[in-house]
């Protein structure tokens, strides 16, 4: 869902995404002189609370808030430092007291601000525009999409939580199901009663729930769902299993002969410690072996699936990039989908039984499973898609790729946005991702985890002014000691970007979505166990496009913004160059992007 509203040369757009709402705006050229950013107030109409103004950790300089009698209590509100930007993803607020999510129908409120002569000018209400869009998690008819949140190497976690602490499992005697309830650290919070910053313990609950964010939720309803109702059973195909609540609810269904499950048995996953051998010397006491395969496909059995069935009727399939792990939910930038619809669950009900078993996944190979398109039409309870099941031969992985390659380079392709765990692997896929990014044509905006500054076809490609050249970033190696007013924040063990999706036509014709577990790399679709999705949905692309733009706009300023000596600070618009300039000035990325996010 977008919403659009324009007054007085004044114009805002929201997007609804999971549980998160992209903000843009834009004005006149008549009302660029002396822009000094936007103000942005919100409120959630169930909670009945007053107007409260989006955080910016940047101000302006003492000496321009002495001036202008700016509050220092309130020197962070955009009432006093706008926004400087030209679109803003706001995530919302968390109730002390319940730890969850405000969600509901939000009315937010725009306004352009100016400085005159050095002033900071009044909020002037003719120029402010005001729309109202939910802001819920995504769980509509025809598909669920969650995110986790993957902020552990954050300002917001440091702040929350600790500068120093990344742990999400106890260090010392730590077990796979452990007790997610004990303290995983000590933070400063505010003390309201006693007007002061203590040290304050959290534990490791506090911390999933918030780093999991809604893709922790979504696995948890569709595991409870299922123990909650006798009648259901549950089928799944796991690469990294080691989350506690996770494996404590498999275990519970596998006492009950309810669970059925195919384990990835690479290497990594049979030594004595690894996290999946533990799960399997517990599953064995359930005293149903039967119901427990061991396998990797030719290379790894890499899918993250879970199969809810009713009987012989599966009616719910999870999928995505997100590993049952810790690391997968708490660690990683990572999505999961959920439908429910017959089609789609026979497909998946197919792939596992399918596989079930060392001697079913060598022959699964070449498979009707494996070899076919298996195309989905939009109806109620299901967008139109279409979804493949590696490993496959190499001429059907040819054709495959070779399809999705087309869409990604079409001469009406407008916009592409990613993220991918690592887009150096070799594949048509990629190369045409590559290819894209350096097509000043294409507005390109992604990020990976992958490293290689110095290496010219995949080296990190950063905003620079008077370019329309894409966006390139990169999630991992970068530093943790951040300028003031920022600070420290923890370094991340651990891939940080582990989604695999692009966006295709976020704002063009045809917008498409490519997502799942599969790395979209040729030489592994032809051996991993993976599932590749094809969502041709406006309202999916656009959460996936949102989760990218937040991933991309928090790495970029860690990439760039690193080499200040001096505190960071707002723009005073007291020299010739000013923060909007390249917002405004045509044939420059920023411009192109503020002109793409605020058109129909």
């Amino acid at each position: 869902m977008e919403i659009f509203k324009t007054r007085n040369g004044v114009s805002v757009r929201a997007y609804q995404g999971d549980a998160i709402t992209l903000l843009a705006f834009d004005v006149k050229p008549v009302l660029t002189t002396g822009l000094a950013g936007f103000t942005i107030s919100y409120k959630c109409k169930q909670t009945g609370t007053a107007d409260q103004f989006l955080y910016n950790r940047l101000t302006f300089s003492q000496d321009f808030m002495l001036k202008n009698a700016i509050p220092q209590n309130d020197k962070n509100s955009t009432l006093y430092s706008p926004i400087q930007k030209f679109n803003w993803v706001h995530i919302p607020n968390t109730d002390v007291a319940t730890r969850k999510a405000i969600f509901g129908d939000y009315i937010y409120t725009v306004t352009p601000r100016y400085i005159i002569n050095g002033i900071f000018q009044p909020i002037n209400e003719d120029l402010s525009v005001t729309l109202e869009i939910p802001v819920k998690p995504y769980i509509e008819k025809n598909a669920i999409i969650a995110f986790t949140r993957g902020f552990v190497s954050s300002v917001a976690y440091a702040t929350r939580f600790s500068r120093t602490n990344n742990s999400v499992r106890p260090k010392i005697n730590d077990s796979l199901t452990f007790d997610i309830k004990q303290t995983a650290g000590s933070a400063k919070r505010w003390n309201s009663t006693k007007h002061r910053y203590e040290m304050v313990p959290y534990s490791f609950e506090e911390q999933h729930e918030w780093l999991g964010w809604q893709a922790r939720s979504r696995v948890v309803e569709f595991l409870d769902e299922i123990i909650n109702d006798k009648k259901l059973s549950l089928k799944v195909l796991a690469f990294d299993l080691d989350e506690p609540e996770i494996c404590k609810r498999l275990l519970h269904l596998a006492q009950q002969n309810r669970l059925m499950m195919i384990l990835d048995d690479s290497k990594s996953h049979t030594e004595s410690k690894a996290w999946e051998t533990v799960f399997e010397s517990e599953f064995l006491k359930s005293g149903h072996a039967e119901m427990l395969k061991r396998g990797h496909f030719s290379a790894l059995a890499h899918c993250k699936i879970m199969i809810q069935m009713k009987g012989a009727t599966p009616k719910k399939v999870l999928t995505g990039s997100a590993n049952f792990s810790t690391n997968g939910l708490y660690v990683n930038s990572n999505h999961i989908i959920i439908f429910k619809n017959l089609k789609i669950g026979k497909l998946y009900s197919d792939l596992f039984d399918t596989s079930f078993g060392p001697e079913n996944m060598k022959n699964f190979k070449g498979s009707t499973c494996s070899a076919d398109d298996h195309n989905v039409l939009k109806t109620v309870t299901s967008p139109k898609m279409t979804v493949t099941f590696a490993p496959h031969k190499k001429e059907d992985a040819e054709r495959i790729f070779s399809r999705i390659s087309a869409v990604l380079e079409k001469d009406d392709t407008t916009d592409i946005l990613f993220a991918v765990m690592n887009d150096r692997s070799a594949g048509s896929i990629l190369a045409s991702l590559r290819k894209q990014i350096a097509n000043e044509n294409v507005f390109s905006y992604g990020i990976t985890d992958t490293i290689g500054k110095n290496d010219a076809d995949f080296g990190i490609f950063l905003y620079k002014p008077n370019s329309k050249k894409g966006i390139r970033v990169a999630a991992h190696g970068i530093e943790n000691n951040l300028p003031e007013p920022f600070g420290s924040v923890p370094g991340v063990d651990g891939y940080a970007i582990h989604h695999k999706f692009i966006v295709v036509n976020f704002k063009g014709k045809n917008p498409v979505v490519y997502c799942g577990s599969s790395n979209l790399a040729f030489g592994p679709e032809q051996k991993n166990g993976d599932n590749l999705l094809e969502i041709s949905d406006k309202d999916v692309v656009t959460a996936f496009a949102i989760e990218a733009l937040r991933l991309v706009d928090h790495f970029h300023w860690r990439n760039t913004g690193l080499k200040s000596t001096e505190p960071l600070a707002l723009d005073e618009l007291r020299g010739n160059k000013k923060w909007s300039d390249s917002w405004l000035r045509e044939g420059d990325l920023k411009c192109r992007q503020r002109q793409l996010y605020i058109r129909k």
